[in-house]
């Protein structure tokens, strides 16, 4: 069980941990199913609009969503008085890099790629530039998001 901080309400802080662990699951779980859709799409042009739809859906309404319930929380543990270690400002700053890419880059990026898709189809060369795209930000988030985990779960000391 997580320790509160002295001073902050052992019962409050314990479900913003809880939240806060479960809405990061849910966002990270979500985001490693995109690759699934996308090859499932690929192995099946037909069925591509519907798979990157469903992406942007998901990524839309549930785990964007979820990374931010996950960074509201962790602000708020922050603000009763929570600890933050090296390795933490380093997560958070990770965070605030991933969110503005998903935010500023992808999501828009995604949008292009699927009106791409449905006007021109999957050999056009212009979508082909956006999937190539796409998956180069989508993995770079990847990235972001498994080195903010590596850096919760080890607690490295940074300096």
């Amino acid at each position: 069980m997580h320790v509160p901080p002295e001073g902050a309400p052992p019962l409050i802080y314990t479900l913003l941990v809880f939240v806060h662990i479960f809405a990061t699951m849910v966002a990270v779980g979500l985001n490693a199913s995109y690759v699934i859709w996308i090859i499932r799409g690929t192995k099946d042009p037909i069925s591509m609009a519907f798979a990157l739809r469903g992406v942007k859906f998901i990524d839309d309404y549930v785990a964007n969503p979820c990374y931010l319930a996950g960074g509201v929380t962790g602000v708020l543990m922050i603000a009763m008085g929570k600890t933050v270690a090296p390795f933490l400002w380093v997560a958070i700053g990770l965070y605030i890099v991933a969110m503005a890419i998903a935010y500023g880059v992808y999501t828009p990026l995604l949008s292009r790629q699927i009106k791409t898709l449905e006007a021109s189809g999957i050999n056009d060369p212009e979508y082909q530039m956006l999937a190539q795209r796409s998956n180069q930000v989508g993995a770079l988030m990847g990235v972001l998001v498994v080195i903010i985990v590596l850096l919760k779960i080890f607690e490295p000391p940074l300096w």
